[in-house]
């Protein structure tokens, strides 16, 4: 029998629909104080266990993605960070170095797309 490993990259629990509007209003408030909000405006979809981040550029229509949230918990949280070099969702540790973080950690991480 194999010991039990936890791995923040995998699992997670559905994003239950009463709280989407909670976590994108705290998604506008954090951004709202960010140097690259006159620019930007994020955006959130989500699906089951996942938030996924997007960008529209204020003039454009067209949104382009940022990271992938995977949700366990009140405000705690898995990133995958989007590599635009392999169009795909990479693991990542948040920037204090921990693989569990916040909504807010997470936007905050993905300012080097906005800056």
């Amino acid at each position: 029998m194999s010991p039990w490993v936890y791995d923040p990259q995998s699992g997670g629990c559905k994003i239950p629909k009463s709280q989407h509007m909670m976590f994108c209003n705290k998604a506008e408030k954090f951004a709202c104080t960010r140097p690259w909000f006159s620019n930007f405006q994020l955006k959130l979809r989500f699906k089951n266990q996942f938030c996924y981040l997007d960008a529209v550029r204020r003039d454009e229509e067209e949104s382009f993605p940022l990271g992938r949230l995977r949700y366990f918990r009140d405000n705690t949280w898995s990133f995958a960070f989007y590599a635009y070099s392999n169009e795909s969702y990479q693991p990542c540790v948040f920037p204090n170095g921990k693989w569990e973080g916040t909504l807010e950690e997470a936007i905050k991480a993905c300012e080097i797309y906005l800056i």
